[in-house]
C-alpha cells in the first residue's frame, strides 16, 4: 500500500506539474500571437498614413498649377504662405518681374474684393470700347500725348470695376547756349532780346507724371473716370492735367481742348513744344457724334473761356467772360490719315471801373493733318489762325490802340513736321513752327511780332518701358521795332515708362 500510494503521489504531481507547463505555453503562443496581431495593425495604418500624404501633396501640386488660391495668411515662424488649404514657400506668391499672366487677391478684409491681373485676363466689358479721351498712336516711339493702354501691365479688378495706375518718370538734362528765360521750356517768346551773352545747364524731373484710369460697365456701355497730374508747377507741386468722365458719346471734365488735334502734333523731348502747337487742357462739355460714314466725327464743346489781356495804359478795370467757348470740329480718321477742322467762337468782356461791360466776338480756325504713307514715315501739319484766340497759345487776346480804346489781337501761325522709324527701336522728328502777332501801332517797341521754333530728334527705345533721346531746338523771337534774338538748346531726357 504504502509503495501504491507513493506512486499515486508521484503521478499526480506529475500530472500536475504537466498541466501547468502546458497553461504556461499556451499563454506564452498565445501572447506571441497577440503582439503579432498589433504588428500588423500597425503596419498597415503607417501604410494608410503614407497614402494619405501622397494624395494630400499631389493636390497641393495640383492647387499652384490651378491657381485656385482663396487667401493670403501669415503661417508664423514658418515662413511660408497660406493659399486655401495648401501652404507654399512665401516667394512663390510675389509677382515676377515679368509680369507672369496669374490673377492673385491681397489677404486683408479691406481689400478682398480686388484682383490684380493683367489685361488678357480682364473682364472684356473693360477694354472692348475706344474712347474719344484717347489718342491714337503708332505703337512706336516714346508716347508723351497718351494715357496708358488699358489691355497690358498690371490693372486692379474690382467688383464691377477695374483701375489701371500709369504714368512714367521723366528726367531732362538741359543746357542753353544763349540767353531765355524759360529754362523749364523752350519758349522762344522768352528769349531777351539785347541780353549779354551767357549759358545754362539745368535738370529737371517734374514733367513726370502719374495717372489713375477707372473703368465700369453701364447699360450705355462702358464709363470711364480719368485723372492724371504731374508736377511742372512751382515747387515741383502736383498739378492736375486731366480730370474727366466718359460715357458714350459725351465727356465731361478738364481734357485737351476740342480746338487741337493731338495726332497732329510732334513727339518733342521739349516740354513746351511748337509755338503754333494748340495743346491747351480746359473744363468742358462735350458731344461726339459719327456722321456719314464710321470715319467721320464730329464734335461739339462748350468750354471754359480763358482770356489774356495787355490793357491800354489809361484804362483801368477787369475783364469779363460771360459766356463759355463754343468750338467745334470735323474730323476724318483711318489708320494711315487724319485730317481735322476746328472752330471756335467765344465772347471777351472788359468792364472798365464804373461802367458797363463792354465785349466784342472773337473767332478762330484750326487746319491739322496726319499722313502716313509707310510704316517707317509719317507727317503732319497744322494752320492755325483767328481774332482773340492767342490765348489757345499763352498769347494776348486783347491789345491796345489807343489810350482808352482796345482791339482783338489777330494771330497766325503754322508748323509742319516729319517723323521717320529708322528701326524698330529708333526714331526721329523733325519740326518747324512759326507764330505771327499783328501788334497795334499804340503797342510798345517791344511787343512781341513773332516767333519761330525748330527741333531735331533722336529718341531711342531699347526696352518697351525706357527711351533715352537728345534733341536740338532754335528759336527766334522779333518785336513790333524788327529787333531780334535768337536761342540755342540741347536736351537730353530719359523716361521709364509705367506698365
Amino acid at each position: 500500500m504504502p509503495y501504491i500510494s507513493r506512486a499515486t503521489t508521484f503521478i499526480l504531481r506529475t500530472m500536475l506539474l504537466a498541466g501547468v507547463l502546458l497553461g504556461q505555453c499556451a499563454f506564452a503562443l498565445g501572447d506571441d500571437r497577440s503582439q503579432n496581431s498589433e504588428r500588423d495593425s500597425v503596419s498597415a495604418l503607417s501604410e494608410r498614413i503614407d497614402t494619405a500624404e501622397s494624395e494630400l501633396r499631389g493636390l497641393r501640386r495640383r492647387l499652384e498649377e490651378l491657381g485656385t488660391s482663396q487667401s493670403v495668411e501669415a503661417a508664423g515662424e514658418a515662413g511660408v504662405v497660406q493659399i486655401g488649404e495648401a501652404t507654399l514657400p512665401e516667394e512663390e506668391s510675389t509677382l515676377q518681374t515679368s509680369f507672369v499672366r496669374r490673377s492673385w487677391q491681397q489677404g486683408s478684409s479691406f481689400m478682398d474684393s480686388l484682383q490684380v491681373v493683367d489685361g488678357q485676363n480682364l473682364d472684356p466689358r473693360f477694354t472692348n470700347q475706344e474712347f474719344e479721351g484717347e489718342v491714337p498712336f503708332d505703337s512706336r516711339g516714346a508716347r508723351f500725348y497718351r494715357s496708358p493702354d488699358f489691355d497690358e501691365g498690371i490693372i486692379i479688378e474690382g467688383e464691377g470695376a477695374a483701375m489701371k495706375i500709369g504714368g512714367f518718370v521723366k528726367v531732362d538734362l538741359i543746357h542753353d547756349f544763349d540767353p531765355i528765360d524759360s529754362q523749364d521750356t523752350f519758349n522762344p517768346s522768352t528769349i531777351p532780346i539785347g541780353a549779354p551773352p551767357r549759358q545754362n545747364t539745368h535738370f529737371q524731373a517734374n514733367t513726370s507724371r502719374l495717372s489713375f484710369d477707372t473703368r465700369w460697365p453701364t447699360e450705355y456701355g462702358t464709363a470711364r473716370a480719368y485723372i492724371e497730374g504731374d508736377f511742372f508747377s512751382e515747387g515741383n507741386r502736383f498739378r492736375l492735367r486731366h480730370a474727366y468722365g466718359e460715357m458714350g458719346r459725351i465727356i465731361v471734365g478738364q481734357t485737351w481742348t476740342t480746338f487741337t488735334d493731338m495726332r497732329s502734333l510732334p513727339q518733342t523731348l521739349d516740354f513746351e513744344g511748337p509755338v503754333s502747337g494748340v495743346s491747351r487742357r480746359q473744363a468742358q462739355i462735350r458731344w461726339t457724334e459719327s456722321i456719314f460714314i464710321e470715319e467721320l466725327t464730329w464734335a461739339t464743346a462748350l468750354e471754359n473761356p480763358q482770356v489774356i489781356f495787355e490793357l491800354p495804359e489809361m484804362v483801368q478795370g477787369e475783364q469779363r467772360t460771360e459766356s463759355p467757348d463754343l468750338v467745334t470740329h470735323l474730323r476724318y480718321t483711318t489708320d494711315d490719315v487724319q485730317l481735322q477742322a476746328a472752330g471756335v467762337v467765344r465772347q471777351i468782356g472788359f468792364q472798365p471801373v464804373g461802367e458797363r461791360v463792354s465785349s466784342e466776338t472773337a473767332w478762330g480756325f484750326n487746319f491739322t493733318g496726319y499722313i502716313q504713307p509707310t510704316e517707317s514715315d509719317a507727317a503732319y501739319y497744322q494752320i492755325l489762325f483767328g481774332d482773340g484766340i492767342g490765348s489757345y497759345r499763352g498769347l494776348p487776346d486783347v491789345a491796345p490802340t489807343g489810350p482808352t480804346s482796345a482791339f482783338l489781337l489777330p494771330t497766325f501761325g503754322w508748323l509742319v513736321g516729319y517723323k521717320h522709324n529708322w528701326t524698330e527701336d529708333l526714331m526721329s522728328n523733325f519740326i518747324y513752327s512759326q507764330s505771327r502777332l499783328y501788334p497795334s501801332d499804340f503797342q510798345s517797341a517791344d511787343s512781341l511780332r513773332e516767333t519761330t521754333y525748330l527741333a531735331a530728334n533722336v529718341i531711342w527705345n531699347p526696352t518697351e518701358r525706357f527711351f533715352v533721346g537728345v534733341e536740338y531746338l532754335f528759336g527766334t523771337r522779333e518785336d513790333a521795332d524788327g529787333s531780334r534774338g535768337e536761342a540755342n538748346r540741347i536736351q537730353s531726357s530719359f523716361g521709364f515708362y509705367l506698365p
